[in-house]
């Protein structure tokens, strides 16, 4: 079992303090759901956790050793950011052999990749897109991966059906979602926090989401 552990996390722009209080655990076989509010610095977090971005301070261990300079290139922690992975000139089949993906798995998930594996990422719909761009991070090797709204611009089956393939694929390797379909994230979370006012809080109680401002019903 692998596990990734963070904290410490201090971040501030400006006189403006984003992260302050931070700690968060994910580990193999579980799924770690991340909620906040627009503007509670999700996307920030997520990204000094997978290092494309520094913060004042953090500390990020993987199965206890700290993570330390450009461990990006050891391929460790995936990362689907709220916008476009893929760069458009790169191709499907490309993206692929970059990120050393199962191909026979993508395409049992996505059958019509085969049609358009040699094109652009810029030259299909923005839902096949993500939904690509989604199990590319999944069925790749890296032991963790974090996704910052991967069912923006899904249709509601694709949504559905990418919630199957994350309960499927949590056995292989561990998981941090943040997404605007609080319900979705909530169902195949094992591990649920929420992000309020510079500080993560670890949710056992769904009272807990009104007490922290994230919902104003349940």
């Amino acid at each position: 079992m692998n596990t990734l552990e963070f904290d410490s996390l201090y971040l501030e722009f400006g006189f403006n303090r984003v992260l302050s209080s931070i700690h968060m655990k994910c580990t193999t076989g579980k799924l770690t759901g991340l909620l906040g509010r627009n503007g509670s610095g999700k996307s920030c977090l997520m990204r000094i956790v997978q290092g494309s971005m520094k913060a004042e301070s953090s500390s990020i261990r993987f199965n206890g050793k700290t993570l330390q300079g450009n461990y990006i290139k050891e391929q460790i922690i995936g990362y689907l950011p709220q916008d476009n992975l893929l760069p458009a000139f790169i191709t499907f089949s490309q993206a692929i052999d970059l990120y050393s993906a199962d191909y026979r798995k993508i395409e049992k998930q996505l059958p019509d990749i085969k049609n358009f594996i040699d094109r652009k990422s810029s030259e299909v719909s923005g839902g096949q897109r993500r939904f690509f761009e989604a199990l590319l991070l999944i069925y790749s090797n890296h032991p963790f991966c974090i996704m910052d709204e991967p069912f923006s611009g899904l249709t509601p089956v694709n949504v559905e059906k990418l919630m199957v393939i994350l309960q499927e694929e949590k056995s292989k390797k561990g998981f941090i979602i943040t997404d605007h379909l609080h319900r979705s994230i909530r169902s195949i979370s094992d591990d649920l926090y929420v992000l309020a006012h510079g500080k993560t809080y670890k949710i056992t109680d769904e009272e807990q989401l009104l007490e922290l401002g994230y919902l104003n019903e349940l």
